[in-house]
């Protein structure tokens, strides 16, 4: 029996192994020399967003355990855990990735970021596309505001005319 399938099969070995590995990327997060590090006076440092996505995985896995404990069906999630994987959309998923990092150069970070959440959708096989289009865009408006807006991140904003629309965007929606 592989890991994964050890992991998703109802037990608590993939919630306890998640969260401990949080809680140790967070030690070493706190260990550094000067971790602490303050930007502005709402003490948003250059580690603000790891930790903001370490703690999320730690809760995840808290409600993931939880999901397990409750779980009363265990067959469900036997079968659940036996899946096979595409090796085409494998490959897919991963271009798309590397193809994301590579488009936000050139068209930004909210274009390349709806494009991509877009394409992952249709990819995952969800077919309404009132929801595939609601769904990318509310997740690039909150990324973007997240990340330009609270975390003070410098996001790439395209090349040439790219430039001056990811500009306009921003002024749109306030952010700049």
């Amino acid at each position: 029996m592989g890991l994964l399938t050890r992991m998703t099969s109802g037990t608590l070995a993939g919630p306890v192994a998640t969260g401990l590995a949080g809680l140790l990327a967070m030690f070493f997060m706190n260990s550094g020399s000067n971790s602490r590090l303050v930007v502005d006076e709402n003490a948003m440092g250059p580690t603000s967003w790891p930790r903001v996505m370490i703690l999320g995985i730690i809760v995840t896995s808290v409600i993931w355990g939880i999901a397990c404990v409750v779980s009363s069906d265990r067959a469900v999630s036997r079968d659940r855990a036996t899946f096979t994987i595409d090796p085409a959309k494998l490959a897919i998923g991963i271009a798309s990735v590397i193809g994301y990092g590579t488009a936000m150069v050139y068209i930004g970070f909210a274009f390349a970021t709806f494009l991509f959440l877009f394409f992952w959708l249709l990819l995952g096989e969800m077919r309404n596309l009132f929801a595939i289009l609601a769904h990318s865009l509310f997740g690039t408006l909150a990324m973007l505001y997240l990340f330009l807006k609270v975390a003070y991140l410098p996001l790439p904003r395209g090349q040439g005319w790219m430039d001056t629309l990811t500009v306009g965007l921003y002024q749109f929606l306030g952010i700049y």
